[in-house]
Order: structure tokens, then C-alpha cells, then sequence
């Protein structure tokens, strides 16, 4: 997560709080839609912890949510 972000994602996670920055920020440094699993490894907090984040972001319009079957795939909205 050291890659330097672009202005209008690092605009957008400064308006969140530090729970919610940290998942928006792994999300975007991952670099294509993942699971909460991926994620939640990559922060090192639990699934579920993880999967409430990434709703909560999904819900201001933050994050994309996908289906692959029964699994969910999260992505960072670019141009919201």
C-alpha cells in the first residue's frame, strides 16, 4: 500500500473516517475487484469486519459490490 494515490481517490478517503479509510485505500491499492477475504488479509482484520467496512462504502457510493456466483467482488468506484 505504498503506491502513491491518485488526487481524486486520496480527496475522497481524507473525508473518511480511519476505519473506513483504511478498507478504501487496501481496496484501491489492490487494483481490481476482490473479496472481502483479500482484503481482510491484506489489513489483517477479520472477514467480517472487513465485509461490514466495505458495505458501509457501498453505501455512500464509494465501492462497487459484483456477484460471481455466491461470491462478492468489491471494486473502487473511480469517477463517483
Amino acid at each position: 500500500m505504498t503506491a502513491k494515490l491518485p488526487r481524486e481517490i486520496l480527496e475522497k478517503a481524507i473525508q473518511l473516517r480511519d476505519p473506513l479509510k483504511t478498507v478504501f485505500i487496501a481496496l484501491y491499492s489492490y487494483g481490481k475487484p476482490c473479496t472481502a477475504s483479500e482484503i481482510a488479509e491484506t489489513i489483517e482484520k477479520s472477514r467480517a469486519y472487513t465485509c461490514m467496512r466495505l458495505n458501509q462504502l457501498a453505501d455512500m457510493k464509494l465501492v462497487q459490490v459484483t456477484r460471481q456466483g455466491r461470491t462478492k467482488l468489491y471494486e473502487v468506484i473511480k469517477d463517483a
